[in-house]
């Protein structure tokens, strides 16, 4: 009992002096449950939308203060219908209403002319969208006790199902969490054996060792992509685009991700000596990839107070892009934002693993 006793001694005197595991143990749990709450527990709220109001009579005008009074969306006012459903195809705005002239008149005709012109490539801010449409209706109309019908037409996602919706990013968080696992876990194991520092020793420069080991992982990784992408298509039947140049895109975003993953690998283990300290990026890399990037909460929808988090991680750029090719038909573009601020992380952690790595 008391040899038993010794070694949970050493074991708290090793671990109070590693400060790894002290902050995993204090602050991951504060991180994680306090993030779960703010972004499940959150509201979509000011979506921006646009109202064309024809209608001079008073239920027109009752729509568009219901809805500027509704936290929901943010309101702009226009004249031109065209013009607003241009915007929604930009992705400025989520949706575009369309009150007609004489709709009150109509309305107590039993005629329910509205045009709705929405968004629906992510469910869930299309789903808010009407509601608060229907909201701001019911308010407006809530005196003559009747029901109401919109005429909707789709910017994109009309029909789109839930997993057509979340198949994108299933390949992007596949890709992603594997590669960095992948490449992390085995310069651990180099740099255990003894390998990493020889190598440091050549006369070499440290950009040249870490391209190498790049290369050779990223066949690895392109291999997980392929599967990755192959598993998901068939398992869940769904399609990634209606040509072969939606398919090339797709495989080129994701193999672009896996390698920017890949090369933050390689910096964080920069700053990890064994598997239980490279164990502990996990979360680190998990939380904020699961919470942050849009995978299952929408980023509108997260607090303002972590939004902003939300770009300085590459898989929020990764997702965007690859449920653009998915869901909107994109076809891959060189000057597509996305894809720029992707090839700008990977250089990026180019650059900190050629001034990080160390021979111990």
């Amino acid at each position: 009992m008391n040899f038993a006793l010794l070694i949970a001694i050493r074991l708290w005197k090793q671990l109070l002096r590693d400060r790894r595991t002290l902050a995993l143990v204090l602050f991951a749990p504060i991180f994680y449950v306090v993030m779960f709450g703010m972004v499940f527990g959150g509201e979509i709220e000011g979506l921006p939308i646009i109202v064309i109001n024809k209608d001079s009579d008073v239920i027109g005008e009752k729509v568009v203060e219901s809805l500027q009074n509704s936290s929901k969306v943010i309101v702009r006012e226009s004249d031109d219908f065209g013009s607003a459903q241009k915007l929604v195809d930009n992705k400025k705005y989520v949706a575009a209403i369309f009150i007609p002239e004489n709709f009150t008149y109509n309305f107590l005709s039993g005629e329910k002319p509205i045009e709705l012109y929405l968004d629906n490539s992510n469910p869930q801010v299309g789903i808010a969208a009407m509601q608060a449409l229907q909201e701001a209706f019911q308010d407006a109309t809530s005196d003559f006790n009747e029901n109401f019908g919109f005429d909707v037409s789709y910017a994109y996602g009309e029909g789109l199902s839930t997993m057509e919706f979340f198949a994108p990013a299933i390949i992007g968080l596949g890709v992603f969490f594997l590669s960095f696992l992948l490449i992390l876990m085995n310069l651990i194991e180099e740099r255990k054996k003894g390998t990493l520092h020889l190598l440091l020793q050549c006369p070499h420069d440290k950009g040249h060792i870490i391209i190498g080991y790049l290369m050779a992982f990223s066949v690895f990784s392109m291999i997980q992509t392929t599967f990755i992408i192959v598993i998901t298509s068939t398992f869940y039947q769904v399609s990634f685009g209606t040509n072969i140049f939606h398919y090339i895109s797709l495989y080129f975003t994701a193999v672009l991700l896996g390698w920017t993953s890949l090369m933050l690998g390689i910096f964080c283990s920069s700053f990890a000596r064994s598997e239980f300290q490279a164990v502990q990026f996990i979360p680190l890399v998990l939380f904020p990839a699961i919470f942050l990037s849009g995978i299952i909460i929408p980023l509108i929808q997260i607090p303002e107070i972590f939004r902003w988090l939300s770009f300085l991680f590459p898989l929020t750029y990764g997702i965007s892009l690859l449920q653009q090719i998915s869901i909107e038909g994109y076809v891959l573009e060189l000057t597509n934002m996305d894809l720029l601020v992707l090839v700008f992380f990977f250089l990026l952690f180019l650059l900190g693993s050629r001034l990080s790595l160390k021979e111990t």
